[in-house]
């Protein structure tokens, strides 16, 4: 079976606009606000309605900008949303409807009204409790416990098989979504550089960007590979960067046939070396770099990238890698 397209944010807002009140829709991609209890790529039902319908406790879908959110509304006068885990949203936005319903995988669960109250309370000790450092790195042990190897089996069979290719222009939806969860990364930079250097054709192509798709065209993964020359450091030729990879497809060799799929076609663009910088104190990523053939740079280059860093304001120290590109 193909990949299901995920439609633009542009058509679902057309949709959206032209809903009448009281009528429903499923809508994909709008949900990363509601994480942990929604993940990237799952659905939320929307009744459409406007803010007088709503109250506080209930989910509302909300256009900001050209983005869709569905946001807890924690106050009605003034009007104000925020996400599960984060603080409120700044004032704007046009709400679109009331979410009456989540799916998650091939599990659907309603949000009636009596909901309300419960799901504020959730908010709030949520809320409260992700902003204690404590809390975060308890909740990082905890699911590198259960997304360590042992799980493996079972999370390929939900995961499914991926498909590891070049993104393309039409995979920016699936790559917003993805960037909202897991990247640091501004959603207008991907933009630009999908649409400008990576989602070109081979022919004008320049960088990269390599995903793994699940069956449901989600990213499961996610690494590009492009000059640092962009953001003005100095620093020559073509660099790996963000290789991230969810938590639920690792340990399945996503990060290596990422790095090959990048490492391909940086040679086929005529590179001659690709570089990569990592956290000293990353053993994973820097294992996962040794397997794919990438070697410790030279002292200088290594000495170079660290100052480059130094001086744009970070502040951890860099082990810098390399794998030569032989024809």
């Amino acid at each position: 079976m193909p990949p299901r397209k995920t439609p633009s944010t542009q058509v679902l807002l057309d949709v959206l606009d032209a809903l009448p009140p009281g009528q429903r829709l499923w809508v994909h991609g709008a949900g990363h606000g509601l994480y942990p209890l929604l993940g990237r790529g799952d659905a939320v039902q929307v009744l459409r309605c406007g803010p007088g319908a709503l109250g506080r406790g209930d989910v509302a879908l909300m256009r900001q900008g050209r983005k869709l959110v569905a946001h807890v509304v924690v106050s009605t006068r003034p009007w104000l949303t925020a996400s599960l885990l984060g603080g409120t949203d700044p004032p704007g936005g046009v709400t679109l409807g009331r979410v009456v319903a989540v799916r998650r995988g091939p599990w659907v669960i309603p949000l009636p009204r009596p909901f309300r109250p419960a799901l504020w309370v959730a908010r709030q000790a949520m809320a409260a409790a992700w902003a204690r450092p404590e809390s975060r790195l308890v909740y990082r042990g905890v699911r590198d416990f259960f997304f360590s190897g042992w799980s493996r089996p079972l999370r390929q069979r939900l995961v499914g098989p991926l498909e590891v290719r070049l993104l393309r222009a039409d995979d920016l939806d699936a790559l917003l979504v993805f960037a909202g969860e897991r990247l640091v990364v501004s959603p207008g930079f991907l933009r630009r550089q999908l649409r400008e250097r990576w989602g070109l054709d081979a022919s004008s192509r320049r960088g990269a960007a390599a995903g793994a798709f699940d069956g449901q065209g989600r990213l499961q993964g996610f690494a590009w590979v492009d000059s640092y020359r962009q953001e003005a450091l100095p620093l020559d030729g073509v660099w790996v960067r963000s290789l991230v990879v969810a938590p639920q497809a690792r340990r399945m060799k996503v990060a290596t046939r990422l790095l090959g799929c990048l490492v391909d076609e940086a040679r086929s663009q005529g590179e001659a070396r690709v570089y990569a910088d990592i956290d000293d104190d990353n053993a994973a990523s820097l294992r996962t770099f040794g397997g794919a053939g990438f070697r410790r740079a030279a002292p200088e280059l290594t000495r170079r990238t660290n100052e480059a860093w130094d001086a744009a304001g970070r502040t951890k120290a860099l082990v810098v890698l390399e794998r030569d590109l032989e024809p």
